[in-house]
This record gives C-alpha cells, structure tokens and sequence, in this order.
C-alpha cells in the first residue's frame, strides 16, 4: 500500500523509458534472468508439443527467445516487450534462418488475438505487472 492507504500503481510510461534506459547494458546485469530462464528452459523440455506459435512474454533483450527459436523451430516465436529499447536489442540475437518476430506492446493489454498463442514464455515478468490480474487474464 502506497501512503494514505491507496493501492501502488506503476506508471507504465515510466517504466517503459526506464527499460529503454537500461537496454544496452541490461545483459551485463542480468545474471540472475539468465539462471532463472534456463531453468525455466530446461523444464519446459518435460512437455511433448509442437506449438505453432509461441510468445515470449517480457522478452526483454531476445536471448530467451533466441532459444525458443532453437528449440521450436517451425513455430512463429514472438517477443513481446514493453519497451521498444530492449527489442532493438533483440534483433542481435536474431539468426537469418531462426527469426522471430519483435512486437511492442503491454502484457496487460496484449496486441494479440485470444487463442492465438500455443505456449507463453515468461521468466520474471510479473512483478511488472499491475493489475496482476490483467497479465493472468
């Protein structure tokens, strides 16, 4: 609870130009994303599919959806990010024959259709997220 008692509420805009900020450097700092990503990875082998599509929710600067790629590689993979910063980081990890499409936009008001995505990969993207319900919707 923020003072007086009213609900905290993250400014959206804020922190979009906080990560665009942080874009270039955000790799040097990420140590703790990257473990918990591959971890993340390493259990997602455990599911027997092949999506067609699948979104990389937070991508942040690409590295994860990188591997989505890898691993789904008929899949349409897309990374979805708020900040337009970390996508044009992204485009570094892009393969010529395992692209994946880069879109901006907000967790909390996906630019997606429903039903359009197969699998949804995030890895410590939440907390960004408020309402929370909104992201889970």
């Amino acid at each position: 609870m923020a003072e007086g008692g009213e609900a905290f509420r993250l400014d959206r805009a804020q922190l979009r130009a906080s990560f665009d900020r942080a874009s270039a450097s955000y790799e040097s700092a990420s140590g703790l994303q990257t473990r918990v990503a591959a971890e993340l990875l390493e259990r997602l082998a455990a599911f027997d599919f092949l999506p067609a599509v699948v979104l990389d929710l937070g991508a942040g600067t690409g590295r994860l959806t990188r591997e989505l790629k890898r691993r789904y590689r008929r899949a349409l993979v897309i990374a979805l990010d708020l900040s337009p910063g970390m996508l044009r980081e992204a485009r570094r990890h892009q393969l010529p024959w395992r692209r994946f499409e880069r879109v901006c936009g907000d967790a909390l008001r996906l630019p997606l259709a429903d039903a359009s995505v197969d699998v949804v990969f995030s890895s410590l993207m939440l907390q960004w997220c408020e309402p929370l319900s909104a992201a889970l919707a």
